[in-house]
C-alpha cells in the first residue's frame, strides 16, 4: 500500500476532524477510521481483501469529505455499515480484538464463577458474586492489557 494514499487519508481525516462539531465526529468514528487504515496499510501485502476493503473505505471516507456540509442520515449509516463490514474482517481473518473485548467477556463469566463458588462450595452467595466479578475485572484487564501489547487491538 502507498504511503502517499495513506498520509491523505489521514490529512482528509484531520480536515473533516476539523471542520465537524464534537458530535458529528463521535458519530463519524474518525479515530476508529485512522486505526482502520493503519491495518488495513499493514495487512494489505499479504491479504487482498484487506486492499479491496482499503479501497471501499478509501471511497467511503472521499465522499464524506465531498458531502461534508450536507451528511445526511443514509451518509453516516452507509459509513458505519462500511466500518463495521471492514472490522468484521479484521476481528475475523486477523484475529484483533475491539478495545475491551475480553473485559466484557471476562465481566460475565466472573460473577458467574463467583455465584457458582458461592452456591456450591462455601455456601454464601453475597460474598462470593463480588469476589467473582473482581476476578473477572483483573483478567479482562490484563489480556486486554496483553493483546494491546501485542498490538492486537483494533
Amino acid at each position: 500500500m502507498e504511503v502517499q494514499r495513506v498520509s491523505t487519508l489521514k490529512a482528509i481525516l484531520q480536515e473533516i476532524r476539523n471542520t465537524v462539531d464534537e458530535q458529528l465526529n463521535l458519530q463519524l468514528e474518525l479515530n476508529k477510521c485512522e486505526r482502520i487504515i493503519q491495518r488495513l496499510n499493514s495487512f494489505s501485502t499479504a491479504c487482498e481483501e484487506c486492499n479491496q476493503h482499503f479501497k471501499l473505505l478509501e471511497d467511503d471516507i472521499l465522499q464524506l469529505k465531498d458531502k461534508l456540509g450536507e451528511l445526511e442520515d443514509s451518509d453516516l449509516k452507509h459509513h458505519k455499515q462500511t466500518l463495521e463490514t471492514i472490522s468484521s474482517h479484521l476481528q475475523g481473518k486477523h484475529k484483533l480484538v475491539s478495545s475491551g473485548h475480553y473485559l466484557s467477556i471476562s465481566m460475565c463469566f466472573g460473577p458467574s464463577i463467583g455465584l457458582l463458588f458461592g452456591m456450591l462450595i462455601f455456601d454464601n452467595i453475597g460474598f462470593w458474586l463480588p469476589i467473582g466479578m473482581g476476578i473477572g475485572i483483573i483478567i479482562g484487564a490484563y489480556l486486554d492489557a496483553d493483546a494491546g501489547k501485542k498490538g492486537l487491538v483494533l
